[in-house]
């Protein structure tokens, strides 16, 4: 489980909840006409932007990236490209033994490519270059797709509460229409509250932590492009390690060579 967005999805309702609860009017937020304006004006909107058939393939990266166990570790797919390095100068089979195995599934694309044979070296790396920079744009688009749903909650929450005004100003000139002034401005104004929380603690911090992890995958994946190239050469397994270490931050590579398996 993704630990770290889950931990800030509770923070954020913590916040939220204590905020409404301290203010002393929980009664004024639960205002149903708020709610309807800005969700159901935020849906119809994201609807005519993007096909249905987008929203189910987002769901599942949300539930895979950023709720579920999704990580990317550096040093797993540099030790296994070290690993094939050091084994293939020993054997022959040794990719085809190990591919089923190998835990970074861009490198096991990879070593497919090299075991079913027939393709030439260049053109394996060209491949791959074009599947990276493919995964790229799709991981992109889904980030753009939050980042433009962000854009509809705050202004519908504005719509909210510009209907809210207008209907109070309406009746300004009714019976006790200056003691309805405030508490109709402030169940106006609730509908704008909806919007910033739903743009600001739901469709930013999830487009933002998408885009993260798309830079994280796009490294990974020029580290195997690189490292297939290497074996590809029957470079030694040191100068492999070192060419991809050098992808790495100095900490990185200071954990790498600590989560680094006993020859």
């Amino acid at each position: 489980m993704n630990f770290s967005s889950i931990l800030g999805v509770s923070v954020a309702l913590i916040v939220l909840a204590a905020s409404v609860l301290m203010s002393g009017k929980v009664g004024v937020f639960l205002d149903l006409h708020g709610i309807l304006v800005v969700i159901g004006g935020t849906s119809a909107a994201a609807l005519m932007c993007f096909p249905l058939r987008f929203y189910v393939r987002i769901g599942k990266v949300f539930l895979n990236k950023f709720i579920g166990n999704y990580s990317t570790r550096y040093d797993t797919v540099i030790n296994e490209i070290v690993d094939l390095a050091r084994g293939m100068r020993e054997s022959g089979e040794y990719l085809k033994q190990k591919a089923p195995g190998l835990q970074t599934p861009f490198l096991k694309d990879a070593a497919e490519l090299i075991i079913q044979g027939g393709i030439p070296d260049e053109v394996i790396e060209e491949i791959l270059m074009k599947r990276a920079a493919t995964h790229s744009r799709r991981y992109e688009y889904d980030v753009n797709v939050f980042r433009t749903v962000a854009k509809f909650p705050p202004a519908f929450g504005l719509m909210g509460t510009t209907l809210g005004m207008i209907t109070l100003l309406q009746n300004l000139g009714g019976k006790d229409a200056q003691k309805l002034l405030g508490p109709s401005m402030a169940i106006g104004l609730v509908a704008t509250f909806y919007g910033i929380v739903l743009a600001n603690l739901v469709f930013i911090p999830i487009s933002e932590n998408l885009a993260m992890l798309n830079r994280e995958d796009e490294t990974v994946r020029t580290i195997v492009i690189d490292g297939v190239r290497l074996l590809q050469l029957g470079e030694h397994p040191k100068v492999v390690e070192e060419h991809l270490k050098s992808y790495l931050l100095p900490h990185e590579r200071a954990m790498l060579k600590k989560d680094a398996p006993a020859k």
